[in-house]
């Protein structure tokens, strides 16, 4: 099974193409859109799609793609979550809770990492009986949230679930990772780590990573940022 996450800044006809040629089954895409029609992936296999506005002044959805044999369906406690998150339940030969996320500021919303604490407060509660992946853009962590973002990852630890990225690449607490997954005003000189996938600690164990390349993903003008894509052996 794969799984990606990747904010794709728009275009999302022409970016789910893109994405869909990484062959994953499970994507989180950020700054999309629910689409009238879903097209089928390159192998043929239907697609299916679940989204929803996390800013009521943005047409921009958080956007969560499903290939067959995998199906989603919103989670039956979604109405408890917060705006910015998105829950649904992962249907296939692997079935799981998936907790798509992507913070955003605007008037009345709490800062990023806030919003990411708020969402272990949902994960905690209301996602125990089922394997957990939480996945998107967490605009986190960025120098002054650092050590705000490193309780609330414990936090997610703490419910048995890991840092994809930092799992495969052996990464030591505040080890930087050496792949960033976004390059602010697409400038190669001002990289970020701030999109991420937490699966639970057994998946993690032999995961494969990989996080797309700046040429590739900015460089040609389709996004801000790269996918992080993660091949779980489930």
């Amino acid at each position: 099974m794969k799984l990606s996450t990747w904010n794709c800044c728009g275009k999302f006809d022409e970016n789910l193409q893109h994405l869909l040629t990484l062959d994953v089954d499970v994507a989180v895409v950020c700054e999309a859109r629910t689409l009238a029609t879903w097209p089928t992936a390159p192998d043929g296999r239907a697609l299916t799609g679940l989204g929803q506005r996390v800013w009521s002044e943005s047409p921009r959805e958080l956007v969560i793609v499903a290939r067959e044999p995998w199906s989603i369906e919103l989670h039956e406690d979604a109405g408890s979550a917060p705006g910015w998150v998105l829950p649904v339940r992962v249907s296939g030969p692997t079935s799981f809770t998936l907790v798509a996320v992507w913070t955003v500021r605007f008037a009345g919303t709490p800062g990023y990492v806030a919003q990411l604490d708020r969402t272990v407060d949902w994960i905690a509660q209301f996602s125990a009986d089922a394997p957990t992946v939480l996945a998107g853009d967490l605009n986190a962590p960025i120098a002054d949230s650092q050590k705000h973002y490193d309780r609330v990852e414990q936090r997610l630890n703490d419910l048995g679930l890991v840092d994809a990225y930092r799992a495969s690449r052996g990464l030591e607490a505040g080890e930087r990772p050496a792949e960033p997954t976004y390059f602010h005003h697409r400038r190669q000189d001002d990289p970020f780590d701030i999109d991420h996938v937490f699966l639970p600690t057994a998946w993690a164990d032999a995961a494969a990573v990989e996080v797309g390349d700046f040429d590739t993903w900015v460089g040609t003008g389709r996004s801000d940022h790269v996918p992080v894509t993660v091949a779980v052996q489930r």
